[in-house]
């Protein structure tokens, strides 16, 4: 016999009703779903929250592509069309920017979150807010110096449209920091 809490267990009963099962046959179908998420190493907040970000990339337009591919390519184009990359991923920040300012009441956290998406391969960041002062820092071993030139300008774009301004920007193969404020 299982015990829950009263919300809990009517909240099963109108889960049953929704999908036309029984309760017994919806609480052994949580249950089994719950023991398979474990038994692959993982928990049930751990699978939702990823689950949301797959969800989350998808309405932000997000694809997923081989990482070394995607580097190699836009390092690639960069060498044979500068300008016109950089006016890409410039337009392309520009619009993330209203974006997020469109779809959220803190557009700086929808960012943030996005920022999580883009460091599904590897990479590492950090936002860091405080008052008027912004820092950001984008780093992974992988990256190429042509993306790394490319994604400071989208990242630079985005948050000039949320209200910062460049003081200071460093680029180095790998590493992207900078110094915005408002």
């Amino acid at each position: 016999m299982l015990a829950a809490r009263e919300d809990i267990a009517n909240r099963v009963v109108e889960l049953a009703k929704r999908k036309d099962m029984t309760v017994y046959q919806t609480v052994n179908d949580i249950l089994l779903q719950a023991l398979r998420v474990e038994e692959a190493g993982m928990n049930l907040r751990q699978v939702v929250d990823e689950r949301w970000m797959l969800e989350r990339a998808q309405e932000t337009g997000f694809t997923f592509t081989i990482e070394q591919l995607l580097y190699r390519v836009v390092d690639r184009a960069y060498e044979l069309d500068p300008g016109g990359l950089e006016e890409v991923f410039r337009s392309m920040g520009h619009w993330y920017g209203k974006y997020f300012k469109a779809k959220s009441e803190t557009p700086l956290k929808a960012f943030e979150e996005a920022l999580q998406l883009f460091t599904l391969g590897g990479c590492d960041y950090t936002l860091e807010v405080s008052r008027d002062e912004l820092s950001f820092s984008y780093l992974g071993e992988k990256l190429t110096q042509g993306y790394v030139e490319l994604f400071s300008l989208f990242v630079e774009e985005l948050l000039s449209e949320l209200g910062y301004r460049l003081k200071a920007k460093d680029i180095n193969r790998g590493i992207i920091k900078m110094e915005l404020s408002r």
